[in-house]
């Protein structure tokens, strides 16, 4: 592991930032690298996902040079930001679209031109708890900074569509600010050339003020011979709402992680996700809330539909404080097994030192259902259709989660492509 370390090391080190105060961030990130390492499965939080394969093969950092062929993404949202091989295209033509009093900046832009805006906020929500967390901060200077002022709403959902077709490691880092009353959405696609082997390395921080809500989606849909470690850290404050909706289809090896720190009374939030491997592919879901003051809600739905020789992991986590009276929390976690082949590792977690709150959680495992599979067979429907019946019957109340129809159908066609 020491021959990997130095060599993202290196790499960093010749990125390095001219601005002292990200300076200071990265050089903390390389000494947290060299500390933590990366996790093994002696790591509580990492022993059913083995990130060996990834560290056997280095990937450089992106190289420099004009995109031959943009890849717009096929979402149906006309606002959308493309970062390509980790370079940034067309937000200057957007934020000509939106009111004047909105940042949306690349990164590293934004850090030289807005500092006291985003410098109280960024690297401030992340806990450098693994080696991968570190590696982002070490390269901090990728990423889209979305700054929204007092009062706004943001009728129009902004795409964040990420695409890779070399073999390199992007690291990425996005910082969302939304000040109070504000409301946003924000969608982030990851996609790329299929067989193509790369490492999407990303973070995202959220910051809620009073009364602001934002909508969040993402859709992963990598290479099938790609590596993904993502997180989303959000911070809420009072009457703010954080809705999250995310489809995980693409990938070799995956690790999302999802965490919420609900700092002030009334924050609510809802985690809504569906996650569908298939042969070959590791999907590896972590959500975590953490109730820190009373009278606040959250609500987790996950489901898994796993085929051929696939594997996922959910493990989702809701620690309510001593001081964090009248609690609201739900977490489901249902799965379906559709191969013999397919294993699934589920674990929901309450961690509860309040007395007055109403909490539960719960997971289950199974198969299609072979009676509802024979009444549709009586019925004159093939034994493939049927079951198609059945599995988008399985998604179908995740999917109306979703809020925008138009969205939420082209989620659901993803979906049935995923399971041909």
């Amino acid at each position: 592991m020491s021959e990997v370390l130095d060599f993202y090391q290196k790499q960093a080190k010749e990125g390095l930032s001219s601005i002292p105060w990200v300076l200071e961030l990265q050089e903390k990130g390389l000494r947290e690298l060299s500390y933590y390492g990366f996790p093994t499965r002696h790591d509580e939080e990492w022993k059913y996902t083995m990130v060996d394969a990834l560290l056997k093969q280095p990937f450089n950092r992106p190289q420099s040079g004009k995109a031959e062929e943009i890849k717009a993404s096929d979402i149906p949202v006309k606002h959308q930001v493309i970062i390509q091989n980790g370079q940034v295209i067309g937000i200057e033509a957007l934020a000509k679209q939106l009111p004047s009093t909105v940042i949306i900046q690349p990164l590293f832009q934004g850090l030289m031109q807005h500092e006291n805006k985003i410098k109280p906020y960024l690297d401030k929500l992340l806990k450098h708890e693994h080696g991968f967390h570190a590696l982002n901060t070490a390269f901090l200077n990728t990423g889209i900074v979305i700054y929204v002022p007092a009062g706004l709403v943001l009728e129009e959902p902004i795409v964040l569509s990420h695409w890779q077709d070399r073999e390199q490691a992007v690291h990425t880092r996005h910082l969302i600010v939304l000040e109070e009353g504000a409301q946003a959405t924000v969608i982030e696609d990851y996609r790329g050339a299929e067989q193509s082997s790369y490492f999407t390395n990303t973070i995202t921080e959220v910051w809620a003020s009073k009364h602001a809500k934002l909508t969040h989606y993402k859709i992963q849909r990598e290479s099938k011979a790609a590596y993904h470690i993502g997180q989303i850290s959000v911070q809420q404050e009072e009457n703010s709402q954080f809705d999250s909706h995310s489809l995980s289809l693409g990938g070799k090896l995956v690790r999302s992680d999802l965490k919420l720190y609900l700092n002030q009374e009334k924050a609510t939030c809802l985690m809504n996700g569906i996650y569908a491997p298939t042969d070959g592919q590791h999907i590896d879901h972590h959500t975590a809330v953490y109730h820190l003051v009373p009278n606040c809600r959250s609500e987790q739905d996950y489901k898994g539909i796993l085929t051929g020789r696939s594997r996922a992991v959910f493990n989702g986590k809701v620690v309510v404080a001593k001081d964090a009276q009248h609690t609201e929390a739900r977490q489901q976690n249902k799965n379906l097994l559709l191969s013999a082949q397919a294993e699934i590792d589920t674990k929901p977690q309450l961690e509860i030192f309040a007395d007055d709150v109403v909490c539960t959680h719960g997971a289950t495992v199974g198969q299609l259902d072979e009676d509802a599979l024979f009444y549709l067979a009586t019925r004159g429907i093939s034994k493939q259709e049927a079951s198609s019946y059945l599995i988008h019957a399985f998604a179908a109340d995740n999917l109306r989660w979703v809020p925008n129809r138009p969205l939420a159908e082209w989620m659901g066609t993803l979906l049935t492509q995923q399971l041909r």
